[in-house]
Formats: structure tokens, C-alpha cells, sequence
């Protein structure tokens, strides 16, 4: 069994960390959502350096909670799971049932998808509520892959598996199952050998993004699939560090590369390219109500990132956290206990 096979998104933040250079701020020309039969270029347009703001000593609480890991990046391991209310307060720690973060809310918000290790030493998936009481464990129905699955659709009816097989690496690739009882085992993608897919988002239109990695290691380019199955699109061809997240409309895409966060429409158009100079963004994720995005951020060369909100194109930022922990993998989920 090969556990280190999950760990994938604290290697990617790493490679973010070390290599980026300064990002910039761009806000390129509107475009339009529908969908192009090729992705263009990751060409850089007219950009304008960007600072950092003060922070605000009062910030806004908005509707929703914030579900976020704190992660060692010398040991490699989690050193918890985190809730706190979207300015910071009432932070709880959330009991993992293995080692693992990096959790998924569910869209109710009642539930949390996490890794976690099985009795024939698979990782497999938990449902856990906010207590980290262990809901349900999904069972794997095939005796070779290992799923950690924590991407919900929009329905939370199924979720998205990361899988893969120590003896038979021709069949890693998105997997997908029943979240009731992990049954129902679908295959999404199927990468060229040496490739991996790593899992991001269900949309509201039933499409699902992910993006496709060289080996084991580094970022890649974005790609969209229908969420039933079928052909992956290139959506933008640049070397990004997260596999996205839509929108609530499913019009627009918020991922990062090269430690800025980028805002992508459905014909691979650049919305917004949001950077601070001398820092690395990464993780982004959406409000529930599409208003506003949480990220961590970190100094350049520092694994040491806080949480941060702020609006879509990068303006009116907040800082949520303020340690000198590694604070990565937040979601945002809805409700508010």
C-alpha cells in the first residue's frame, strides 16, 4: 500500500511556494461563457503590480463557515482540521479520523468528505460530522483501487474520487460513487500513462474540472469533462496548481498558477489573474452565494500561510487567520453551526 500516493495537493503547494516568482494583478477584457472548442494559449496580458493591504482590525462576517487544515511541510503531515466563522472566531478543531485534512463540506453543509485509512490498509473515505464523529466509512467496490474521494456534487447525491491502483497504474485516473454508501463505482478520466488527474469541482450545468499532472508531481494544464462521462476539453493550457472550483452559476472557474489566483470563464478566457507581490496565493475556493473567495497566502519561500477573503477580482481583502501555522485546503461551506 502506498499512502503517500494521496498526498498530492501538499506537494503542489510546496512546488507553488519555492518556484513562484511575483505575481502580478490583471484584470483582462470581459468574455463570454460559452464554451470554445479549444483552450488558448496561458499567454500573460498587460498586468499592474499589486501590494498588500493593511489589515483591517474588524473583519466582516459572512454567511457561512470556513473548514480549513493546518499542514507541517518538514514532516509532511497534518497536524489538524479546523471550523471557524468567516472572520476567524469560533475556531474548532475538527477530530480527524486518520491522519489526513484537506476536507470537503458537503453543499449542505452538514457533512465533511475526508481521507481515511481502511482495515485492508486502502485509503478510502469518511463522513464525518463538525464533531469529527465518523458518520459512515465508504466501502470500495473493487478490491484494488484505493478512492479518496471528497469532491460533493451539486446534489451531494455522489462524490469525486482521487483513485488509484499500487499494482496497476493504468487504471489511476477520477473515479466517482454513491456518497450514501460509496457503491456505484464509475470511471470519469482515464490519463495517459505517466499522467494523473487530480479532482476539482462539480458544476451547476453538470460539467466537472480537474486538471492533468506529468507524474506524480508539478502543476498542469486545466481540463473540463462531462460529469457522466466522455471526452476531456483542454480548458486553459498553463501550469496550474489547483484543479479549480465553479462558480455557484457554473459560469466561471477560480483557480491558481504560479501563486496567483486566477478567475476563468468556460471558453478558457482570463477573467481576473490576482496576485501580491512577493507572495504566493493559492487554494481558492468560492462563497456559497459566489460573492466573495477564501485563499491562503503565503510569503514567497515560507510554508506559513494565513487564510484571507476577498472579493472575486482580488479587491477588499481580509485577513481570517494570523499564525504561524501552514493554514491550507479551506473550504467554504454554508449554514453557521
Amino acid at each position: 500500500m502506498s499512502t503517500n500516493r494521496l498526498f498530492y495537493l501538499p506537494m503542489v503547494i510546496a512546488i507553488l511556494v519555492v518556484t513562484a516568482c511575483a505575481p502580478q494583478t490583471v484584470v483582462p477584457p470581459e468574455a463570454t461563457s460559452a464554451p470554445a472548442t479549444s483552450a488558448p494559449a496561458a499567454t500573460e496580458p498587460v498586468s499592474a503590480t499589486s501590494t498588500m493591504p493593511a489589515l483591517e482590525a474588524s473583519p466582516t462576517v459572512f454567511e457561512g463557515r470556513l473548514l480549513f487544515s493546518r499542514f507541517i511541510e518538514a514532516s509532511h503531515t497534518f497536524t489538524g482540521m479546523f471550523v471557524a466563522q468567516t472572520d476567524g472566531s469560533a475556531e474548532t478543531a475538527v477530530p480527524l479520523p486518520w491522519t489526513e485534512g484537506g476536507g470537503r463540506w458537503s453543499r449542505s453543509g452538514t457533512e465533511i468528505a475526508v481521507p481515511t485509512l481502511l482495515a485492508d490498509e486502502r485509503v478510502g473515505t469518511a463522513i464525518i460530522a463538525t464533531d469529527g464523529t465518523v458518520m459512515r466509512v465508504l466501502s470500495i467496490p473493487d478490491p484494488t483501487l484505493n478512492l479518496a474521494c471528497t469532491s460533493w456534487s451539486r446534489d451531494d447525491t455522489r462524490l469525486a474520487c482521487e483513485a488509484w491502483d499500487d499494482a496497476d497504474p493504468s487504471r489511476n485516473g477520477i473515479y466517482t460513487v454513491r456518497a450514501s454508501d460509496g457503491a456505484d463505482l464509475q470511471r470519469l478520466t482515464n490519463p495517459p500513462a505517466g499522467q494523473h488527474d487530480l479532482p476539482g469541482d462539480y458544476s451547476s450545468a453538470g460539467q466537472f474540472v480537474f486538471t492533468r499532472h506529468p507524474g506524480d508531481e508539478g502543476p498542469g494544464p486545466l481540463m473540463l469533462v462531462d460529469a457522466n462521462g466522455g471526452e476531456p476539453r483542454l480548458l486553459y493550457d498553463g501550469p496550474m496548481g489547483d484543479p479549480g472550483r465553479f462558480s455557484p452559476d457554473g459560469r466561471l472557474i477560480l483557480t491558481s498558477s504560479n501563486g496567483s489566483l486566477m478567475v476563468i470563464g468556460l471558453d478558457g478566457a482570463v477573467l481576473h489573474k490576482i496576485g501580491i507581490e512577493g507572495s504566493v496565493a493559492f487554494g481558492p475556493v468560492w462563497s456559497p452565494d459566489g460573492t466573495r473567495i477564501a485563499f491562503s497566502l503565503t510569503t514567497a519561500g515560507l510554508f506559513a500561510a494565513d487564510i484571507y477573503i476577498s472579493l472575486p477580482d482580488g479587491t477588499d481583502r481580509q485577513r481570517v487567520t494570523n499564525t504561524a501555522d501552514n493554514e491550507i485546503a479551506v473550504d467554504w461551506g454554508v449554514g453557521s453551526e
